[in-house]
């Protein structure tokens, strides 16, 4: 089973970045015998394609690493974050509070251990002190909700709602459980 095109991939890496080095290489050489309107034209169409390319490369990886999701089925919670995938059994959650990103129930005192972090997003794990693991999927920085559970880790969510959420993880109800 093959899960990335390689024949794909290495064609559009020589069309659109060894092509134009190339390009670039070919009209330094011949540039003592070009008119200088042709040199730059080929020049800063090259450059110009690679830094297109580049430029929505960057915005599809930053797109797929800060897209989040939360779902209740089946009596877990799914979360996915980014490259981050963990569930929640709903029968393990032991409380749920909204806490301010700043407290020490928060954001405070999280020692990364393996995520993407930047300005306003967290997501992946972190540790408190030299205690508990953290799964923490945050896109904003206040309110947050701190889910504990009897697993081997708590979560710390950024949701529209907080209060909500938890009172529905508290809930267990039956259509979270299909």
């Amino acid at each position: 089973m093959r899960t990335l095109p390689w024949r794909a991939l290495s064609a559009a890496m020589a069309l659109f970045t060894v092509l134009p080095i190339a390009a670039v290489a070919i009209a330094l050489l011949i540039a003592p015998v070009l008119a200088g309107w042709l040199f730059v034209l080929i020049v800063a169409t090259a450059l110009g394609l690679m830094l297109a390319v580049q430029i929505g490369l960057m915005a599809a990886l930053l797109f797929v690493a800060t897209r989040n999701e939360i779902t209740l089925r089946g009596g877990t919670m799914h979360l996915k974050g980014g490259e981050f995938h963990e569930r929640v059994p709903l029968d393990t959650v032991v409380a749920a509070t909204v806490v301010q990103a700043r407290s020490s129930d928060g954001l405070k005192g999280l020692k990364w251990r393996n995520g993407i972090t930047l300005p306003g997003f967290r997501v992946g794990w972190y540790q408190r002190g030299r205690g508990r693991f953290v799964f923490v999927l945050a896109s904003h920085a206040s309110p947050l909700l701190h889910v504990v559970t009897n697993n081997r880790f708590d979560v710390l969510l950024g949701v529209d709602d907080p209060a909500a959420l938890a009172e529905r993880l508290l809930a267990n109800r039956p259509e979270d459980r299909d």
